[in-house]
């Protein structure tokens, strides 16, 4: 494992007959832990869908997709919602009502 002041960078080993069963090609073995792992975290609610989205160098729509195609829920609760609604209102987007 190295690590660096911003990052840590971990090594695992597979056998590559492990991986051609699986249906992972070698090169994007990489990715595919990533995007698990942050999967993961976010299942558990330790990270939020901007922070994973940043952290897997995607836009949040395609972190959407990423998460509908892995059928990972949306976790999006009443402070996120309430959040949404004031954004939404300084844009002009909803009025004080709401409508």
């Amino acid at each position: 494992m190295t690590v660096d002041a911003k990052m840590i960078k971990t090594e695992i080993q597979l056998p590559v007959d492990f991986l051609y069963f699986l249906g992972i090609d070698k090169t994007r073995i990489e990715y595919f832990v990533k995007k698990n792992f942050l999967l993961e975290l976010y299942r558990e609610g330790k990270i939020s869908l901007g922070r994973m989205a940043a952290l897997l160098e995607v836009s949040r729509i395609e972190m959407l997709g990423i998460m509908k195609d892995s059928k990972i829920p949306l976790n999006y609760g009443v402070s996120e919602l309430d959040e949404d609604i004031e954004t939404a209102k300084r844009m002009g987007i909803l009025n004080e009502s709401g409508q």
